[in-house]
């Protein structure tokens, strides 16, 4: 008698060879087969890496050495005021490397007798960013240079010419004009400006301003020679006597048209401007008695009291504070104190700007120049 059929062994029969593959893996295929041309032509386009970074990158790093400057100018005008020594890294250059890899592979093996299936798919993207900064500290015979040798009169001169506000600049970077002496917050020589430094700088702001002053470089002796002029345009009667007013506190003669530009503490001609610049070191210890240092700190005897400001303005306004500030132009932290720039105080934010154009004037080309910044834009 022939036995009954079992269920199981007719469930084992052999089934068509179309149902030996797995759901999906036509569909699997076809999407591998449209993705790995398109994946492809994108690493090879270079769409996500070149000229899409270097707007990034130029703009980024340019924004961060400008913020890294201004922390560090800051810092160290806390630190002179501490009487610490103030440290310069110089940034040398800047080199950022990109790279983008692509990989892609496919294995699929199908095997219809025992039911055996194997697909496997592989894809992977690596991409590198690879900044390298160089820094040199400013050290030996170009820091004795840079700090302390005196900006050029000729440099000063020039950036009243073109628009710097006269008195601004004046009582900053002079010592004296013509003998007619400027504060100084030094602690080892602190001084009162003289009364007619003050009258002599309001004078020539407004001359400034009235277009009737002028300058320019002649030759005398085989030597270039910065001469200052008055008299551009003609003057309203109210200019004529702040120009007489200009000749008596220099001391020159009444009816002089044309200063000759010189360096010194006072007048060796009868028709000379004779400037005494400050060095950096001393515009830097100026700014820093301008610092509103914390009372503890006075009382402990880390820093000395700031003196009167006589009424006139600080060049720079520096708070200080135990809470980490908001809205600032620049902040550090020094000895568990906070020091900053108001963003809002734009008379501080230029002076900061303005230390870093003096700092160009006084350099010295001793193998230290600006930043230069390279980016890798290929794949």
């Amino acid at each position: 008698m022939t036995p009954p059929q079992d269920d199981r062994c007719t469930a084992d029969a052999e089934p068509p060879r179309h149902q030996g593959r797995r759901p999906g893996t036509r569909q699997a295929a076809t999407c591998l087969l449209v993705a790995a041309p398109v994946l492809l032509a994108w690493v090879a386009s270079g769409c996500g890496i070149g000229p899409p970074l270097l707007n990034r990158d130029r703009l980024g790093y340019q924004e961060a050495l400008s913020e890294s400057w201004k922390r560090q100018m800051l810092m160290n005008l806390v630190k002179i005021r501490y009487a610490d020594a103030p440290v310069f890294l110089e940034v040398t250059s800047v080199i950022n490397q990109h790279s983008l890899e692509a990989q892609l592979s496919a294995l699929g093996v199908l095997n219809n007798p025992p039911w055996s299936h194997r697909q496997e798919y592989r894809g992977g993207i690596t991409a590198y960013d690879r900044p390298t900064v160089t820094y040199v500290p400013m050290a030996g015979e170009t820091f004795a240079k840079s700090l302390m040798t005196p900006i050029p009169t000729t440099a000063i001169i020039s950036m009243v010419q073109s628009g710097w506000p006269v008195d601004f600049i004046l009582r900053l970077t002079c010592d004296s004009v013509n003998g007619v002496r400027n504060r100084t917050r030094t602690a080892l020589n602190r001084r009162r400006a003289d009364p007619e430094f003050e009258e002599l700088l309001a004078a020539m702001r407004r001359v400034q301003q009235s277009d009737t002053i002028g300058f320019r470089i002649g030759r005398e002796n085989d030597h270039d020679v910065a001469k200052v002029f008055f008299g551009r345009h003609k003057p309203t009667p109210d200019i004529e006597r702040d120009l007489v007013r200009i000749r008596e506190i220099l001391g020159v003669e009444p009816g002089a048209r044309e200063l000759r530009l010189a360096f010194g503490a006072a007048a060796a001609g009868q028709n000379e401007l004779d400037i005494l610049s400050r060095s950096m070191l001393q515009i830097l210890v100026e700014l820093g008695g301008c610092i509103d240092v914390p009372k503890d700190h006075v009382e402990r005897g880390l820093v000395v009291p700031a003196g009167d400001d006589e009424g006139s303005p600080p060049l720079i306004r520096i708070h200080s504070g135990r809470q980490a500030p908001s809205d600032t132009a620049a902040a550090v932290r020094y000895k568990g104190y906070w020091f900053w720039v108001a963003d809002g105080d734009f008379a501080s934010k230029r002076m900061l700007s303005l230390l870093m154009i003096f700092f160009s004037l006084t350099e010295t080309g001793g193998g230290i120049g600006a930043p230069v910044i390279t980016v890798g834009a290929g794949g």
